[in-house]
């Protein structure tokens, strides 16, 4: 078998669109699973701006690549050039996993159970019963809140720089669940974190840049806060040091990248996922 990251005549490929992707690590999770496995797929980044995803798309089609992730800022836009998608990518209403069914593009979300166990990890019950703030209104927002929902948390608010974005998220929420969702302005974010238990930044802030730039303003966080970013790097991001500080459990969303690609690599190879050997890979690279 050819080395984990080389692209040979006949070899599977499979990667993730995004705009930027060149931090992401789902290349060093998929390769290294796949040669655990003994598979002849390559997991690469294809970097695809915004106004190339309609060429992208058919590119995926033309060249027979097996799948793909799908990151920022695509998770939404996507969905008008898939042929179909699965029950939980349609009631969220973003796809992060594409699978490619001869020439026919399905669309899946893994993000939801991938939350959802990066939580446990520090709520081992969930958010059931709990009052939680999400930060940011996109795909990656919304599948959080649809976990949230799905583990019956009491009440969920959605804040987000475009207000009207908030409102409808927590619109289509409504009928998720019983839980209470409620669109809040930025102006009443701080009087919401005094409120709530769990706090959750689904916003690409943080990803590079100072602390003052981030989505949730760290002095009001506390140590019975749990904090997760869902931005992620090698080291913590400045949202996490900064909660860290104040005492408050975190995660980032590194465990949820996980989570989720073990939920993508099932529905690509059929296989059950090398998960030990997955977290593995994501440990050696902090390191």
């Amino acid at each position: 078998m050819s080395s984990p990251e080389t692209l040979t005549a006949g070899r599977g490929v499979l990667g993730v669109i995004g705009h930027p992707v060149s931090h992401s690590m789902s290349p060093r999770i998929h390769n290294a699973a796949f040669q655990a496995q003994g598979l002849d797929l390559v997991y690469v980044t294809f970097d695809v701006p915004i106004d190339r995803l309609s060429a992208a798309m058919a590119g995926i089609r033309a060249l027979g690549i097996r799948g793909v992730n799908v990151t920022l800022p695509h998770k939404q836009a996507v969905l008008p050039h898939l042929d179909g998608v699965s029950r939980l990518a349609d009631r969220v209403g973003a796809v992060n996993t594409i699978v490619n069914d001869d020439g026919r593009l399905v669309g899946h979300n893994t993000d939801v159970l991938g939350f959802q166990k990066a939580l446990r990890s520090l709520l081992p019950e969930g958010a059931g019963g709990r009052r939680c703030l999400v930060v940011g209104a996109g795909g990656a927002a919304r599948a959080v809140v649809a976990a949230l929902v799905e583990d019956g948390a009491e009440q969920v608010w959605v804040s987000n720089r475009t207000h009207e974005r908030a409102v409808q998220l927590c619109a289509v929420a409504s009928a998720w669940g019983r839980t209470l969702c409620e669109a809040v302005t930025l102006g009443r974010v701080r009087e919401v974190i005094a409120a709530a238990e769990v706090l959750v930044n689904a916003t690409s802030l943080g990803l590079a840049g100072p602390v003052k730039e981030l989505a949730l303003p760290v002095d009001t966080v506390h140590s019975g806060h749990v904090v997760v970013d869902l931005v992620y790097s090698d080291s913590a991001t400045p949202l996490v040091r900064e909660a860290q500080m104040r005492g408050a459990s975190t995660a980032d969303g590194m465990e949820m990248l996980v989570m989720q690609a073990v939920e993508s690599y099932g529905l690509w190879t059929g296989l059950k996922p090398p998960v030990d050997v997955m977290l593995e890979s994501v440990r050696r690279g902090e390191g």
